[in-house]
């Protein structure tokens, strides 16, 4: 028996104390240790679906029971079954345990549904795994959250991993960076860290809108971007946003991310949130009717992981009743994401509008309503207009120039007529309104 066997069951030992026997029975039963490394605990579920139902609702128990067991901090990580999955050794080197253990094994470029949102960016992720550090170089991925990036750009690792066995590859977050940075210089240890990263034949950091306001990781990121770049290595990043729209980021920075491709990623048509269904259900070997996946689609719009949480939702009612998935009816599915539609569907009014806009400005909220022409007002507020037109199908012109305090509609009409002038010649307005309609729906 390995530790981690022996750890797994005194964890369930204990889980049965605390939850009721249904609730064992649907999530645990099934679930097996999988590896012990370095104080984290692996553990292999049926399904990716049951993998990110115990990460969600009982990683944090897991945790505390193994602690109160062990003394230690054991971390608790959650993995779906696959057939082709092999336990990692420590006597494997670094790079294939890095590779192994960061890499979800379904962010692969066969498991990515393509559509008019993402194919632009799916074709380019292509073209830099064939041929990392030759072309787009580095190749920077931007988008809203939960439409795919980090899915993209682990893609390409695993194909380079795959198909260019001689290439090192390193996939991190940039919290996970910066804390390694602040953790090196606390150990007088800099010099492997400057090593570990600048090393590697392929870099991929997600989240890298992280760094700004963080002088000391800044500088520290520019010189490892510098040397990879300068030695032909490839440099992957994804962002909430464009590079220039990144607050209090190094404009230096700014000019190298902007060397290579910029590529986004936008919210899934309808068409494309029908495939994504299929596919997962696919995967997982759910039957659900077309009814039901077309509801599905049509509800949640905003970005994958909706769509994901709802057939997680559904599969639990499928175990806790006992059914296959093919016997749930529309009604029940009604119920079932009730919770979640009415979070996906909350009222959008001309507060929420007004205080998103000042906020992403960094204005104050009643400032917009300055009787001013200073462009940093001015601006924001005729933005704020137009989204409120926009965004507020049913209001009328007159109530929203009431609410800026304007005399009549005119005000509204002319706000309108120049956002729209000026989205035609202006890609970053484009960005700055689309991530702004983010944060309102959010």
């Amino acid at each position: 028996m390995t530790d981690s066997e022996g750890l797994w069951i005194r964890i369930l030992s204990e889980v049965k104390k605390q939850v009721n026997i249904q609730t064992y029975k649907t999530w645990f039963e099934k679930a097996k240790e999988f590896s012990l490394v370095n104080n984290t605990l692996t553990i292999e579920a049926p399904t990716k679906f049951f993998a990110d139902w115990l990460e969600q609702h009982y990683k944090s128990l897991l945790e505390e029971i193994s602690y109160n067991l062990t003394g230690q901090n054991i971390k608790i990580d959650f993995i779906g079954s696959s057939k082709n999955k092999s336990k990692p050794s420590l006597k494997k080197s670094i790079i294939d345990f890095t590779n192994y253990a960061v890499l979800n094994s379904r962010y692969t470029f066969n498991h990515f549904v393509v559509g008019k949102n993402n194919h632009f960016a799916y074709s380019a992720a292509q073209a830099v795994a064939e041929q990392p550090g030759k072309i787009y170089n580095p190749f920077f991925i931007y988008g809203g959250f939960g439409l795919g990036k980090t899915h993209l750009m682990q893609a390409v690792g695993h194909y380079v991993i795959n198909n260019k066995k001689k290439k090192k590859v390193l996939y991190t977050s940039t919290e996970d960076f910066t804390n390694e940075m602040i953790s090196a210089i606390q150990t007088n240890t800099t010099i492997n860290f400057r090593k570990k990263f600048r090393t590697y034949d392929v870099l991929m950091i997600d989240d890298i809108h992280f760094l700004a306001g963080k002088e000391g990781s800044q500088e520290e990121f520019f010189h490892t971007f510098n040397t990879l770049y300068n030695s032909k290595k490839q440099i992957i990043l994804t962002s909430d946003r464009r590079p220039k729209e990144i607050q209090d980021l190094q404009k230096r920075l700014i000019s190298r991310f902007e060397w290579g491709l910029l590529a986004d990623i936008k919210r899934p048509n309808l068409e494309t949130r029908i495939a994504i269904l299929r596919q997962k259900c696919e995967e997982e070997n759910i039957i659900l009717k077309d009814e039901i996946i077309d509801f599905i689609a049509d509800n949640f719009d905003d970005n994958i992981r909706q769509l994901e949480g709802s057939l997680i939702k559904i599969l639990a009612f499928s175990s806790y009743k006992n059914i296959q998935t093919e016997q749930i009816k529309i009604d029940d599915v009604k119920e079932i994401l009730s919770d979640l539609m009415i979070k996906q569907k909350k009222t959008i009014n001309l507060d929420l509008i007004q205080e998103e806009v000042a906020k992403y400005f960094k204005i104050g909220k009643n400032q917009i309503k300055e009787l001013t022409r200073k462009k940093e007002i001015a601006i924001p507020r005729q933005i704020a207009m137009y989204l409120s037109v926009k965004l507020i199908p049913h209001i009328s012109l007159l109530e929203i120039a009431k609410h800026y305090n304007k005399k009549d509609h005119s005000t509204i009409i002319h706000a309108k007529k120049n956002i729209l002038n000026m989205l035609t010649n202006d890609i970053n307005l484009k960005s700055k309104i689309d991530e702004i309609i983010e944060n309102i729906n959010e």
